[in-house]
């Protein structure tokens, strides 16, 4: 079940925004952040969930969904947090609860270091410094290797043989509804920019994962890691390490899920968050 929401748009860090608000202004703001490849859509489910509690924002990343592309192509992770603290500012968010999934999950972790005065509480989906080189190349050799469609229905099918764990239907009716545009031969397309399926391939993984280990030693604020207990990408190992890094943070387990936790196992994902919340005591028992 989903709840209404409002497409809006918003000018920061020199590129245009896409992004979804689901109102409730009154209540406490909650950022959600995509992974590579996905939009702000796939926070649909989780979002309707916390709507009755928080203002919840998701936004598409540069690069991705409906928001503008960086037209030279700097994706770090310096910029997409330096994105995430424009955003913010933009809409007069002095604090916020956050949650990052996969590469906005690193974002959110170099983000929330280098603004420990603006995150209330993190919620990190299924990433960390340590992550397994057989999981990352499998969706990046999904990239490469997908790029065009003839039609909705056949990208919905070749989706769900490289995830089965989401019902064909539910990727037909949201996944490709929102992630592919159209091409003037009629085919469709990926919305986010191909950098992302052919340059991003070459990222030295082994800095960067240093270079984040360095960032989360940084984080005093309450943290949930989440992972999702199928994931090829993020260990149990990888997880006890992150969680090890950030004092006092809390693991949760999703059972069904993947790489994708919250789209993987809806209830499961907005059960173990809403837990963590309520232990931190920003929700009702």
């Amino acid at each position: 079940m989903t709840a209404p929401f409002t497409d809006r748009s918003i000018r920061a860090n020199g590129l245009n925004f896409h992004y979804l608000d689901w109102g409730n202004t009154e209540k406490p703001p909650l950022v959600l952040l995509h992974g590579t490849g996905q939009t702000c859509h796939t926070w649909d489910l989780f979002a309707a969930a916390m709507a009755p509690y928080f203002h919840v924002l998701a936004f598409d990343q540069r690069g991705h969904g409906d928001t503008d592309w960086a037209p030279d192509q700097d994706y770090s992770r310096k910029t997409m947090a330096s994105d995430i603290a424009a955003f913010t500012s933009a809409l007069g968010l002095d604090r916020f609860f956050l949650t990052g999934m996969s590469m906005g999950g690193a974002n959110s972790l170099v983000f929330t270091a280098t603004h420990p005065e603006k995150v209330h509480a993190l919620v990190v989906v299924d990433i960390g410094p340590r992550v397994e080189a057989q999981g990352v190349r499998h969706i990046r050799d999904f990239m490469a290797t997908y790029r065009e469609f003839d039609n909705l229905d056949a990208a919905a099918e070749v989706i769900h043989r490289f995830n089965p764990r989401r019902p064909l239907e539910v990727i037909r009716k949201f996944t490709v509804v929102y992630n592919l545009k159209q091409l003037p031969s009629g085919k469709w397309t990926w919305k986010y920019d191909p950098y992302f399926g052919d340059n991003h391939r070459r990222i030295d993984v082994k800095k960067h994962q240093q270079e984040l280990a360095g960032e989360v030693k940084k984080i005093p604020c309450p943290t949930l890691v989440v992972k999702g207990a199928e994931s090829d990408v993020f260990s149990l190992e990888g997880a006890k390490s992150l969680q090890e890094m950030i004092p006092g943070a809390a693991f949760a387990l999703v059972p069904g899920a993947g790489h994708s936790v919250m789209g993987d196992n809806p209830p499961g994902f907005e059960a173990a968050v809403r837990a963590f919340y309520q232990q931190q005591g920003y929700l009702a028992l």
